[in-house]
């Protein structure tokens, strides 16, 4: 006897076939995806209301600020506690000390505050000690640096979420017609001054003359590079072998006029716009606005390095964190405690590659590793041991500074 198929039921065959071949990867795929129906189950916390975050914005960010960062943390947060909302409010580090300059300012404060890089604008007494909410463990994964920043008087006054690194941004164009190669891997200081000599010089054009010079660097309030290649070590806090270089290099006409007073935005017009600075001493910002200039068909190629490691660790200012104000209410501090140690977390801490910053954790892993210029910098993260945390050798050192600002202006006269 001669059974015949209809074609509808060989489909249905091998419909069926191809979802028992695919079912099991399918369904480990499902398992993965968020349940649309679990926010609706999701408890709420004890506690609803608004926390509020004034956000200063004391380190530049490689990208801007860390506003895009933070509002995905945020975000983020909200979502897992229904009820709970957390209102940002930037401002400037100017009006942040105009409130602890009056009698009511406990009426008016956050629960969450940024932290200063160097000044004691917020008093300790009004922060939250949050030691005791941090694992042993939890605070070994920390950079040294970071952990550091928010150690006062034995107390944790916060929690530090992002660093930044200074480094020595080339301008190819002058080293190439300098004839400086730049060494593959970690530089040292002898192969940095042949460089700033080498590109320190003097183009003539008839009566006319320009300058160029081998280094350039800036100053702000809260963002000091020289204090990062200037420190020494715990035992010998400032550098003079360094201190001596800066003066050979100012002594050779390697600087800029009044350079340790330039502003950023005048230091990088000097290297980017006019292309008359070697070496630029500066933070991330500065790679990511030539790589802006350079999409835009302008600019010209870098080499970017990680400062010199010849030193038990290498001192940076560029650390970001938050504290708690102190409160009666319990529940609203642990939830206050729970968003800051959110921003410890692997993801949120990864997702600091977006604004150009890096991790301050250990577990992130390599969040640079298909970007050769920020990868070099980011394994440079581990020789960042000194910070402003240290109040006695910033002491030192902010006074060893005062004292070169004044000795290389005092040369500049004579120069």
């Amino acid at each position: 006897m001669n059974l015949k198929v209809k074609p509808f039921t060989l489909f249905l065959y091998a419909v069926l076939l191809l979802i028992l071949l695919v079912w099991p990867a399918m369904s480990k795929n499902l398992r993965n995806l968020p349940d649309p129906l679990e926010p609706l189950f999701r408890k709420k916390p004890e506690w609803t209301g608004l926390i509020t975050l004034w956000n200063v914005n004391f380190i530049d960010c490689g990208t801007g600020s860390n506003t895009r960062w933070l509002n995905l943390q945020i975000e983020r947060f909200e979502k897992q506690n229904p009820g709970v909302f957390i209102d940002v409010r930037n401002i400037t580090p100017s009006r942040l000390k105009m409130y602890f300059q009056g009698n009511e300012r406990e009426n008016i404060l956050p629960d969450i505050i940024a932290l200063p890089v160097y000044e004691d604008i917020i008093p300790r007494d009004l922060l939250v000690d949050l030691g005791e909410f941090f694992s042993q463990e939890d605070l070994e994964k920390l950079n040294s640096a970071a952990y550091n920043h928010v150690i006062k008087d034995g107390k944790m006054i916060g929690v530090p979420y992002m660093m930044g690194v200074y480094a020595l941004v080339f301008n190819l164009q002058l080293a190439h017609e300098k004839e400086v190669i730049i060494p593959e891997g970690q530089l040292d200081y002898a192969f940095l001054d042949s460089a700033v000599k080498a590109m320190t010089f003097t183009e003539k054009n008839g009566k006319a003359e320009k300058q160029y010079y081998g280094f350039c660097t800036y100053s702000t309030p809260y963002s000091r590079p020289l204090l990062s290649i200037i420190h020494g070590n715990r035992e010998k806090i400032v550098d003079e072998r360094v201190c001596g270089y800066l003066f050979q290099w100012h002594k050779s006409g390697a600087f800029p006029p009044g350079m340790t007073d330039l502003s950023y935005d005048r230091a990088w017009d000097l290297f980017a716009a006019q292309g008359r600075v070697g070496v630029m001493l500066a933070n991330t910002r500065a790679i990511y606005q030539m790589r802006a200039l350079q999409q835009a068909g302008k600019g010209f190629e870098i080499a970017v390095k990680g400062l010199p490691a010849e030193k038990d660790g290498i001192f940076s200012d560029q650390i970001a964190a938050f504290g708690i104000v102190r409160t009666d209410n319990r529940i609203k501090l642990e939830l206050c405690i729970s968003f800051l140690k959110g921003l410890l977390e692997d993801r949120a801490q990864q997702e600091l590659k977006t604004i150009g910053m890096f991790p301050v954790v250990d577990s992130a892993g390599d969040i640079y590793a298909d970007d050769p210029q920020m990868y070099q910098l980011e394994t440079s993260i581990k020789n960042y041991v000194y910070g402003p945390g240290d109040e006695q050798a910033l002491r030192i050192l902010e006074n060893r500074y005062e004292e070169l600002k004044k000795e290389l202006n005092v040369q500049s006269v004579d120069h």
